[in-house]
C-alpha cells in the first residue's frame, strides 16, 4: 500500500512524512496556505494533519520496517485492517483502551508506533508498563528489532540511539523506556505518551492508574490495552465506563478473527481449550471475554444480576458506639440498626501501610441477611479494634464480631479483647463428638479447609437470597476472586472485601448460640432465657461472658430429697 501525496516526490516523503509541521512546510507546496500582508500564514485542519501523520506511518512501516514472524523469520511488516484502525485512533485521541485477542499483532504495533514516534519526532519521551520485568523486556526488543533492519541510510540521518536493556534513548531528546508496573516508573513523569500492556493482569492496576492519571491530565497521551480477565477489576470498570462514553477513554474491541484466522481455526482451538480460556485468549464478543474468562470463583450472571444502590450516608461511629458523624468517611450505611436486630460483623484486619491490603469490615442483620454497612480502609490493626471494631458492634446492638486471626488479625483480637473489653467476639470451635464446642482461641481462621467452606456458603447465599449485598463495591471484588492451576483462591489483587464478608456471613451460623448472647439481649422464650429463669443467670453470663471451660453448677434436682416413708 503507497499512501504517497500526489504532490510530493518519493526522496521528500522518506522524512517529510515523518516529520513536525513545520519541518514539512519546508517541503511540501504551500497550495494550502496564503499571503497574510508580507507573511505567509499556513493553515491546515488537525484533521488533515493526521490524516498525514497516519499516511506517514503507514508508508514507514509497510515499506521500512521487518518484523521477526515465528515461521516465516524476518518479514516486512504489513498492517491489517484492525491495526490501521488501531494506529488511526491513537493518532486521533489521546486516551485509547483496547480489548483484544491473543496473537492479533498488538504489542508489535505498539512497540513500532513508539519506534516511530522517537525516532522521527524530537522530545517524545514514552514509558511502557508490563506485567512483568521479562515482559518488559520483551516488549522494547521488538522496538529493538525493528530499529536493527532500518536502511542505513535512513539511521544515518536519523537521530545515533543509545540502548540499554530497558531503555531506546534518542539524541534527539526522546526515549523508550519499558519497565514492570511493579517498579512506578510513571511517577513523577513528564511523558509523552504512557503505554499499559495487559492493564487486566497487572498487579497493582490501581496504582499504576493513579501514577500514569495525572501524567495524562496535563498533556500527555494513554494507550492501554489488554485481554480480559474477568469483572470488576480495573480495566472491566474503565472498559464499562468508556462504552457509556463516561469518561475519555476510545473504546476498540478486536476478536479473535482480527489476526485474519478463519473458522475453522477457531473451532479446532474451541476442542482445545476450556470455555474460560477461549473466552479469554480469543473471545468472539466482548460480553463473553469479560464475563467467561479470568477463572471466576463465583457466577458472573448472578452477580451482575444483584441489584445495588448507593449508601446511604457515609461516616463513622465515635468511641462511644453511641453516634454516627457524617464526614464522607470509610463507614458506609445502607441500614440502621433496627431496635430488635441483632447483628454480625466479619473482619479482616490489614498491616495498616498506605499501599498494602486494606482493612475491612461487613456488617450484616441476621434476622434478614441484609449487608447493612461496610467499613474499608488503612488502619493499623489495634486502632481497627479500638476505633472502629468496637464502636460499630456496640453501634449495632452489641454485635457479634469476627475478626480473622490469621496475621494482623491477632492484634485486632488483643487490643478488642483485652482494651476496648468487647463482648461478643466469636472464638474458634473444635469438633468434639460430632459437636463443634467453643475453644479458648480468639478469632476466625482462614484456612485450606476453612476457605472453600466459607466461600461457597457465600455464594450459595447470595444465589438463595439468603444474603443481599447492595454494595457494588464487594460485588466489583467478588468478580475478581479467582482460583489458579491448583485451585488456590485469590483476588486480583486484593480479597479483603470477599473475606470479611465471608466471615459475617459465617457468624450468622454463630449469633444465635448462647455464648454468644449480651445480657441485654436475652430472646423471649429462648433457651437463654429458660436458663436465666432456672438458674438466675445465662450459661454465657456464668463463664464471665466467655467460652472456656464451665464453672461447677448444681444440676437441676440437686436439691431434691425423697423422703422416706415412715
Amino acid at each position: 500500500m503507497n499512501a504517497l501525496p500526489e504532490h510530493l516526490r518519493p526522496e521528500d516523503f522518506e522524512f517529510a512524512k515523518l516529520l513536525e509541521v513545520k519541518e514539512w512546510r519546508t517541503i511540501a507546496p504551500r497550495r494550502q496556505g496564503h499571503w497574510v500582508g508580507k507573511d505567509w500564514k499556513w493553515e491546515e485542519t488537525q484533521t488533515a494533519y493526521n490524516g498525514r501523520l497516519l499516511a506517514g506511518f503507514i508508508h514507514f512501516c509497510e515499506n521500512y520496517v521487518y518484523i521477526r514472524h515465528p515461521e516465516r523469520g524476518r518479514i516486512k511488516f504489513e498492517l491489517r485492517e484492525a491495526q490501521l484502525e488501531t494506529v488511526e485512533s491513537w493518532i486521533n485521541d489521546r486516551y485509547s483502551l483496547i480489548l483484544k485477542a491473543r496473537q492479533v499483532g498488538f504489542s508489535t504495533l505498539l512497540a513500532i508506533f513508539c519506534l516511530w514516534l522517537t525516532f522521527f519526532f524530537e522530545d517524545r519521551p514514552i514509558v511502557m508498563l508490563s506485567r512483568t520485568e521479562r515482559e518488559a523486556i520483551k516488549l522494547l526488543q521488538k522496538a529493538k528489532y525493528a530499529l536493527q533492519f532500518l536502511p542505513e541510510w535512513m539511521k544515518a540521518k536519523g537521530p545515533p540511539c543509545n540502548q540499554t536493556q530497558t531503555k531506546i534513548e534518542m539524541a534527539n531528546g526522546s526515549y523508550i523506556e519499558s519497565l514492570p508496573s511493579a517498579s512506578d516508573p510513571a511517577r513523577g513523569e513528564a511523558a509523552f505518551l504512557v503505554v499499559v500492556d495487559e492493564l487486566a493482569f497487572l498487579p497493582n492496576s490501581e496504582q499504576a492508574w493513579s501514577a500514569i492519571e495525572p501524567v495524562a491530565d496535563v498533556g500527555g497521551r494513554v494507550i492501554m490495552l489488554s485481554t480480559a480477565n474477568g469483572e470488576g477489576n480495573l480495566f472491566h470498570q474503565l472498559w464499562t465506563q468508556a462504552r457509556a462514553g463516561n469518561n475519555r477513554f476510545k473504546p476498540l474491541f478486536f476478536p479473535w478473527s482480527a489476526g485474519g484466522r478463519d473458522q475453522d481455526w477457531y473451532e479446532l482451538k474451541r476442542n482445545d481449550l476450556p470455555e474460560w480460556q477461549l473466552a479469554q485468549e480469543y473471545p468472539d464478543n466482548e460480553e463473553d471475554a469479560f464475563l467467561k474468562s479470568g477463572r471466576p470463583v463465583f457466577d458472573l450472571r448472578m452477580l451482575r444480576e444483584i441489584e445495588t444502590k448507593d449508601p446511604d450516608k457515609q461516616g463513622y461511629i465515635d468511641k462511644t458506639g453511641a453516634k454516627f458523624i457524617e464526614d464522607g468517611g470509610a463507614l458506609s450505611v445502607w441500614e440502621w440498626p433496627a431496635e430488635d436486630g441483632i447483628y454480625v460483623i466479619g473482619a479482616d484486619p490489614s498491616q495498616g501501610l498506605e499501599h498494602s491490603d486494606f482493612a475491612s469490615c461487613h456488617v450484616i442483620n441476621a434476622r434478614n441477611g441484609h449487608l447493612v454497612a461496610t467499613w474499608h480502609g488503612h488502619i493499623d490493626p489495634d486502632l481497627l479494634a479500638t476505633e472502629v471494631l468496637a464502636p460499630l458492634g456496640k453501634y449495632y446492638n452489641q454485635a457479634l464480631i469476627g475478626v480473622e486471626s490469621n496475621n494482623h488479625g491477632l492484634t485486632t483480637l488483643k487490643f478488642l479483647h483485652t482494651v476496648s473489653k468487647y463482648f461478643p467476639i466469636y472464638y474458634e470451635r473444635s469438633p468434639r463428638y460430632k459437636k463443634s464446642v467453643p475453644t479458648d482461641i480468639l478469632g476466625y481462621r482462614t484456612t485450606q479447609v476453612s476457605k472453600p467452606l466459607m466461600i461457597d456458603e457465600m455464594q450459595e447465599g447470595l444465589r438463595t437470597g439468603r444474603v443481599t449485598c447492595p454494595d457494588e463495591r464487594t460485588l466489583s471484588e467478588l468478580r475478581t476472586f479467582t482460583r489458579d492451576d491448583k485451585g488456590k483462591m485469590s483476588g486480583s489483587p486484593f480479597d479483603d472485601r470477599t473475606i470479611s464478608f465471608a466471615i459475617a456471613i459465617q457468624m450468622l451460623k454463630f449469633v444465635f448460640m448462647v455464648e454468644f448472647q449480651p445480657a441485654e439481649r436475652i430472646e423471649p422464650g429462648s433457651w437463654a432465657d429458660w436458663e436465666r429463669r432456672t438458674f438466675g443467670q445465662t450459661f454465657s453470663e456464668l463463664l464471665g461472658q466467655g467460652p472456656g471451660r464451665p464453672k461447677k453448677r448444681d444440676r437441676i434436682g440437686a436439691f431434691s430429697v425423697r423422703t422416706p416413708i415412715k
